[in-house]
Parts: C-alpha cells; sequence; structure tokens
C-alpha cells in the first residue's frame, strides 16, 4: 500500500503522519511527492507502524 493510500484509508493527515513517524512534514511531503524515499531503518519503523501496510516494495511506486 502507497503511504498516500494508508494516509487517506487512516484518515492521518501530512502533520499526524511525520509526528507518528518521527520526521518533518517536509519528510513526508517528499515521499508523497516521489522526490525520496526513506532510507531503510525508516522503512523498517514505518513498516512496524502501519503493521506491515507499507512495505519496503510499496515505495518503488511512490509519487507517480
Amino acid at each position: 500500500m502507497r503511504l498516500q493510500d494508508w494516509m487517506e484509508k487512516t484518515n492521518t493527515d501530512i502533520e499526524a503522519t511525520a509526528k507518528m513517524f518521527g520526521v518533518s512534514i517536509y519528510a513526508v511531503k517528499k515521499w508523497l511527492r516521489g522526490d525520496r524515499i526513506p532510507r531503510d531503518a525508516m522503512k523498517a519503523k514505518i513498516r512496524k507502524i502501519t503493521k506491515g501496510a507499507i512495505n519496503g516494495n510499496d515505495w518503488i511506486e511512490e509519487g507517480r
């Protein structure tokens, strides 16, 4: 599941997502646009927080 889809499904906005993942809102915006992808450690943290809904392969399609 893409980050945008997860945010919509869980009704989580950018600010809440950033706080939940421990990053800035700018980082989340870059992920959503596909400008950047999280580092492996952050991907693992996101996978854990989202209970596996977002996994490492989901970042390949982000921003398209």
